[in-house]
């Protein structure tokens, strides 16, 4: 019997793990470009599409990204760094443009870590990096700033789930209650 959209959906959703252990199997352009194509698939405030996408796997310019992200796996061998083109954000104004962009490259990068899962890759984003430092290595011009990186590889691990609160514990129904 087949499953239903939300079975299957609901089902990568929880398998999907960080994963920060990778064997040496280089990930393969094609399935780079079905996780791109997740990530330009995510929803965007007002269709801004700030996001850009950087793949980095050439072994000296890899080996300085993991140098300026003490958080990102060091057996992966695949990163996207994801940025966010602030020249087209900047009409939601210096408050919110910072923050809508994050948004955005988040819901991309989630995107991206669930269609990794489905092509049995292990993923992880990162958020620690030196922003300085990514911005003079991948050469990103004024406006274009690294928001996360997304490190990819075949894993090496399977981790357990970890524990999940009650939705009971964390859901209110028409007004907020303590629980």
């Amino acid at each position: 019997m087949k499953s239903s959209k939300e079975e299957i959906i609901l089902e990568v959703i929880k398998e999907r793990r960080s994963i920060r252990s990778y064997t040496d199997e280089k990930v393969s352009r094609e399935m780079l470009m079905k996780i791109l194509e997740a990530g330009q698939w995510a929803p965007t405030p007002s269709n801004v599409q700030s996001w850009r996408f950087i793949v980095v796997q050439g072994a000296e310019q890899f080996r300085t990204l993991k140098a300026l992200s003490p958080g990102f796996p060091r057996e992966a061998t695949t990163a996207i760094v994801v940025c966010s083109d602030q020249r087209r954000t900047r009409s939601f104004g210096e408050t919110l443009s910072p923050i809508l962009a994050a948004e955005e490259v988040a819901m991309a990068v989630q995107n991206m870590l669930l269609m990794a899962h489905s092509l049995n890759l292990g993923s992880c984003a990162v958020a620690s990096f030196s922003e300085a430092g990514i911005k003079e290595l991948l050469e990103l011009t004024n406006g274009i700033s690294p928001i996360l990186l997304v490190a990819l590889g075949f894993p090496n691990e399977h981790p357990i789930a970890p524990q999940r609160e009650n939705l009971s514990q964390i859901t209110s129904w028409e007004r907020y209650q303590e629980v």
